[in-house]
């Protein structure tokens, strides 16, 4: 009875239990030992060419490492590639969606979405340990335009700036480079993309819904995290704030807030704030969703109030 080696069980831990049978076959199991595991259960076919090790579910991600181990022009995209980069906003469709060249088959299992196009670089791509070759946070954003509401755009845009440490550039080059009329959503990305406030990425999806509807009304001179120096407090940053008229914009939503220590954080900034003449305007959860119009209103009703008192 055929028995798997060392070098066979690190690759499989480390590739979410999945392997090839040439790749099996490279850490020392010879193709009759991968037949004879194949043949006792304990080597079951993914799609095909590719195997998994029963004790390993078949998850999401080692899904994803078996499309592309058995297919390594591919790379996984649009939802499934914002899932893996732990996106927020995504739709959830239990689908692997993949780029692949034109004219290829990747696959004719039906939990593969393929979305054949010329249109992706190699520095599109970041393959990564696990055998994953995953579209980058920039290109997986510009393919999301596809999937995801103009709003909840502007909200994965602002999360890709943050967490990749990117700025506005790295995006606009990959959203430029496809601009076609073939391709709508790539104007959908660039427009989503110089919608964006000035100052720092948005922290929430909560702060990235204020702040366009806020600009989508008209306030001018709205900025996002906007640092400031507080006398006896230290630095701090608003979530958004019009410093014309020193209003700042601070968006409620996780749950540290509601407790002790963070009541007593935000008082303790607030006080400051207001010492320097700032006024500080909290928004909660329920401010939101349908109220949100509501929300924005009273803002703006507050800016102008500010205005006519200076």
């Amino acid at each position: 009875m055929a028995i798997f080696t060392t070098e066979s069980l690190e690759f499989l831990r480390t590739h979410h239990g999945v392997a090839t049978a040439t790749e099996l076959q490279q850490c020392g199991l010879s193709a009759p030992a991968v037949r004879s595991l194949v043949e006792a259960g304990n080597l079951v076919a993914v799609v095909k060419g590719v195997y998994r090790i029963p004790a390993v579910a078949l998850d999401e991600a080692a899904r994803c490492a078996a499309v592309c181990a058995a297919h390594p022009e591919v790379a996984i995209s649009g939802p499934t590639a914002g899932r893996l980069w732990g996106l927020r906003r995504l739709p959830r469709d239990h689908r692997i969606h993949v780029l692949a060249p034109p004219a290829s088959h990747p696959t004719i299992t039906q939990w593969v979405v393929p979305y054949r196009t010329a249109a992706f670089h190699p520095f599109d791509v970041v393959r990564r340990p696990d055998g994953i070759a995953v579209t980058s946070r920039a290109r997986t954003a510009l393919d999301l335009a596809r999937f995801v509401s103009s709003t909840d755009l502007l909200s994965i845009i602002e999360q890709v700036l943050r967490d990749g440490s990117l700025d506005d550039d790295d995006l606009r080059i990959v959203g430029v480079d496809w601009m076609s009329p073939q391709r709508p959503w790539v104007r959908t990305f660039l427009e989503m993309l110089d919608a964006r406030l000035r100052g720092g990425p948005a922290e929430s999806h909560g702060e990235a819904v204020l702040g366009h509807g806020l600009a989508a009304a008209g306030l001018g001179g709205l900025e996002r995290q906007h640092r400031i120096d507080l006398s006896g407090y230290g630095p701090a940053r608003f979530d958004l704030a019009v410093p014309a008229v020193r209003l700042a914009i601070e968006i409620d939503l996780h749950p540290t807030h509601s407790e002790t220590a963070g009541r007593r954080r935000d008082t303790a900034r607030d006080v400051a704030a207001g010492e320097l003449g700032w006024t500080v305007e909290r928004v909660l959860d329920h401010h939101f969703g349908a109220n949100l119009p509501a929300t924005v209103r009273r803002i703006l009703r507050l800016v102008a109030k500010l205005r006519s008192q200076r």
